[in-house]
């Protein structure tokens, strides 16, 4: 009896931290499906060539959902975020070089920008600072109007698939 609730224990503990396959998700008017239905699960995209894990994703009736990380070819992580219930950006996002520095610290509330953002250079140094409140820049210490707040790299929106 002990086997089999230390053998179910285990096959539980590796089975809730599993990704299926992303593959044959659509995302249609803003909402994601997978064989004609609302898809809720979290999954991953692969690397086709090496394997590896490029991003991993939730969603819930067909809203993006939880926490969703990106990674380099490298297997560092480029992006790590959350979504709200209701499939809009909210908490704190991270965005990272691609030796593993950190590159941004961005905060959403109800998919709106809002608290205080800093960029980084590959030295450590700030490079841009900005208050937002509710979507709308409060602070901008950068005093330079041709530096544009912007990733490279993944951007996080629904697209639509025909």
């Amino acid at each position: 009896m002990k086997k089999f609730f230390l053998y179910t224990s285990v096959l539980l503990l590796f089975s809730c931290n599993q990704f299926e396959d992303c593959v044959g998700i659509e995302i249609i008017d803003g909402l994601v499906y997978k064989n004609g239905e609302l898809y809720t699960a979290k999954c991953a995209f692969y690397d086709d060539n090496s394997g590896k894990m490029i991003s991993s994703h939730q969603y819930s009736e067909g809203k993006f959902s939880g926490k969703w990380k990106f990674y380099y070819s490298n297997g560092q992580v480029q992006t790590v975020g959350k979504f709200d219930d209701e499939g809009n950006r909210n908490g704190k996002w991270n965005y990272y070089f691609d030796n593993g520095q950190l590159n941004q610290i961005s905060y959403y509330s109800n998919g709106k920008k809002d608290g205080f953002w800093k960029v980084y250079n590959e030295k450590g140094e700030v490079t841009i600072e900005q208050e937002w409140d509710n979507g709308n820049m409060v602070v901008d210490t950068t005093q330079s109007p041709e530096i544009e707040l912007k990733i490279e790299g993944y951007d996080v929106k629904p697209i639509k698939i025909d």
